[in-house]
C-alpha cells in the first residue's frame, strides 16, 4: 500500500513539473512573438509626420524583419530548431503573420504564410475587422501565430501553438 501511495505521489510531482515546463515554454514563445512583432513595426515616418496616421508602409519588409527577430529571440538555427532544447524540442514554424494598417476608418489587411508568401489582401472597416484571436482592430496592428513542440511525459512530443497581437497607437497625451 505504501509503494502504491509513493508511486501516486511521484506521478503527481512529475505531472506538476511538466505542467510548469509547458507554461515556461509558452511564456517564452509568447514573449518572443511580442518582441519580434514590435521589432517589425516599421511605421511610415513621413506619413506620420504629415497626417499622424500610423501605418506600416512595406508589410513584406516588416515580415522579413519579424522572421529574423523571431529567429534571434527563440535562438533558432537555420532549420528552425531552438538552442533552448529544455523548452522547445521540435522545429518552430511561423504559421501566420498579418499586418492590419488602419487609416481613418479603413483597415488594409495583408497576411503572409511562414515562407513569406502573401496569402491575404483585403480591406475592411474599423470596428468590423478582428484578428484571428478575436481582438477588434482599432489601430494599426500586427498579429502572428507560431507552432512549436515540447517534450511530453514518457517520450511523447506535444504540438503547441501561440498567437499574439500588438497594436501600434499614438500616445494621445502627446498632442
Amino acid at each position: 500500500m505504501a509503494m502504491f501511495f509513493f508511486l501516486l505521489v511521484l506521478l503527481g510531482v512529475l505531472f506538476q513539473f511538466k505542467t510548469g515546463s509547458y507554461m515556461a515554454a509558452g511564456a517564452f514563445v509568447e514573449d518572443a512573438l511580442a518582441a519580434s512583432e514590435l521589432a517589425s513595426a516599421l511605421i511610415d515616418v513621413e506619413e506620420y509626420g504629415r497626417t499622424h496616421e500610423i501605418r506600416i508602409a512595406d508589410p513584406a519588409a516588416a515580415f522579413a524583419i519579424y522572421r529574423d527577430a523571431l529567429q534571434y529571440n527563440l535562438a533558432l538555427d537555420e532549420a528552425g530548431y531552438s538552442a533552448r532544447t529544455e523548452l522547445l524540442t521540435g522545429r518552430v514554424q511561423i504559421r501566420q503573420y498579418i499586418v492590419y494598417n488602419v487609416q481613418g476608418t479603413e483597415v488594409q489587411v495583408t497576411g503572409y504564410d511562414g515562407q513569406g508568401n502573401c496569402i491575404l489582401q483585403e480591406k475592411g472597416v474599423t470596428g468590423t475587422v478582428c484578428t484571428p484571436e478575436g481582438m477588434p482592430v482599432e489601430h494599426t496592428t500586427i498579429y502572428s501565430r507560431a507552432g512549436f513542440q515540447v517534450d511530453g511525459l514518457f517520450d511523447t512530443v506535444i504540438e503547441a501553438e501561440k498567437e499574439k497581437s500588438v497594436d501600434i497607437a499614438r500616445d494621445e497625451s502627446e498632442k
